[in-house]
């Protein structure tokens, strides 16, 4: 089974379907779920604690995790919704009594909870969707959220959507999260990953079904993604990449695009803004700078085409800023080469005729330009990022990357960025991570361009969090570009970003 996998709740189902399948029945998958959750957390439980159950499989995993943990600790055990009801149910609540564990009654929550310095959420698991009505579960969660103790979830913090991220209770932030077999798209969405703590997967056996929707980035499939580097490579070999975009307002675009391109990689870089703010684009001097068309507007000439026929992958939108005509992406989407299409440009590509995009290209849109991309709001798109950048693809046939925490790099399979910081959340990251992309995407070497955007924004991420490490909060996209070299070498040494999903 893949190590690094992410499941929709289906399938996680059919996964569970087959262990049935080939023999394994469902009280032994809880016997071995809980098992594993009670042995992984039992060395950090300090004290007496509270477990809740539900009434379906998660509650049987709460059940088989308390009977294990009333070996070593004192564990008092809430059934909020009633007796669970999966055949097996009642022989496993006669079974952790024997062990020591007590059942609390709902009018004696509020004594428990001052009994006690840890509480496990076992009620709903990746089953939920929709709201709850239940005025206990709202009462018990709205005190849940103003505990002090620890709280861990099992497979999924409830009343998160285990496919979205989607949550729609008190707000309670979990100290770990304990999923069985692999990653959920839920622990990864908005606002579930926020709730989630430190995603923790527990290997309970389930056979292997092959590839699944999707993977998270693990320092060792970085590592094996590094690009080669041929020591008789010169800079054309080494790849050249134009970027297109600035303007009166926003002249420094398109050289933090270009700079990181340069610093990731790219043997040589040249910029095409407008003509008229030339003197104000502050290129350093391993940049080449072309001013294009008159009075700030930015047509290609003859020679301008030439010029960008001669690079091996094109950069069009950092700073672009509005009023540009569509025209201009038409033009660069016939010269064929490799586009990565970033801000304004997204904007651009909405207007003009629907048509096949170059082969190799990539789209970079954050939440507010995948909306306008899909025709939906960019809360829409937040609550069903896996759903939204599955239909960009769809509709464009081309990978797609979704920014933001936990950023999604999709084609036909979708991949999760695991490096991340609150720190990328400056303006000009955006416009770094296209110069990464496009560098990584030039070189002259074998590659898969979805593999590669997604190491890009692994590399990306990487240097957002050691331009954290070095300003504190002070970072501004300059800071990420300047970190480059410090995350390539953390992922040289697969060194582990903070809140890296582990394996158990």
């Amino acid at each position: 089974m893949e190590d690094h996998a992410v499941w929709t709740v289906e399938e996680s189902r059919a996964h569970d379907k087959t262990a049935q399948e080939m023999g394994v029945n469902l009280l032994s998958l809880m016997e071995t779920a809980g098992a594993r959750a009670a042995y992984y957390l039992l060395p950090e439980l300090k004290g007496p604690g509270l477990i809740i159950a539900g009434k379906g499989h998660n509650g049987g995993d709460a059940l088989v995790m308390a009977r294990h943990v009333a070996r070593y600790r004192d564990v008092q055990l809430l059934l909020p919704l009633g007796v669970p009801k999966f055949p097996g149910a009642e022989e496993l609540l006669k079974v952790l009594q024997n062990y020591g564990a007590k059942i609390v009654a709902q009018d004696h929550m509020e004594r428990a909870w001052n009994q006690v310095s840890w509480i496990v959420d076992g009620l709903f698991g990746t089953g939920f969707h929709g709201t709850v009505e239940d005025g206990f579960i709202t009462q018990l969660w709205k005190r849940l959220s103003q505990t002090e103790n620890v709280v861990y979830a099992l497979d999924i913090l409830s009343g998160i959507d285990a496919n979205s991220g989607s949550y729609m209770l008190e707000p309670v932030y979990a100290h770990k999260t304990l999923t069985f077999g692999a990653a959920k798209w839920g622990h990864f969405g908005y606002p579930g990953s926020r709730f989630s703590g430190q995603l923790v997967i527990l290997d309970i056996g389930l056979p292997d079904l092959g590839p699944s929707s999707g993977q998270w980035i693990d320092p060792s499939w970085a590592k094996a993604h590094i690009p080669p580097r041929d020591f008789y490579a010169h800079k054309y070999r080494r790849g050249r990449v134009a970027v297109i975009g600035g303007s009166a307002s926003m002249p420094g675009a398109p050289v933090l695009a270009g700079l990181a391109a340069l610093k990731t990689g790219a043997g040589l870089v040249e910029l095409f803004v407008p003509s008229g703010i030339v003197h104000r684009v502050q290129a350093p001097t391993p940049l080449l700078v072309r001013g294009v068309g008159e009075g700030g507007n930015l047509v290609l000439r003859g020679e301008d085409i030439e010029a960008l026929k001669r690079a091996d992958v094109v950069i069009i939108g950092p700073g672009l800023g509005t009023g540009v005509s569509p025209a201009l992406l038409e033009t660069v989407i016939t010269l064929g080469k490799p586009l990565v299409i970033d801000a304004d440009a997204l904007a651009l590509l909405k207007e003009i005729a629907a048509g096949p995009l170059p082969e190799g290209t990539v789209l970079t849109p954050h939440s507010g330009e995948m909306a306008r991309l899909l025709g939906i709001t960019s809360d829409a798109v937040d609550a069903f990022r896996y759903q939204s950048v599955k239909q960009a693809v769809d509709r464009y046939r081309v990978c797609v990357v979704l920014k933001g925490p936990y950023s999604l790099v999709a084609s036909e399979r979708i991949f999760v960025n695991t490096a991340n910081t609150p720190a990328l959340a400056t303006a000009g990251s955006g416009d770094v991570l296209s110069g990464v992309i496009a560098a990584l995407l030039a070189g002259r070497y074998p590659k898969d361009v979805t593999e590669m955007t997604a190491f890009a924004t692994y590399l990306h991420g990487w240097a957002g969090i050691h331009a954290e490490r070095d300003q504190g909060p002070s970072v501004i996209a300059t800071d990420i570009i300047a970190a480059l070299g410090q995350a390539w070498n953390s992922i040289v040494c697969e060194e582990h970003p903070p809140m890296l999903p582990e394996h158990f």
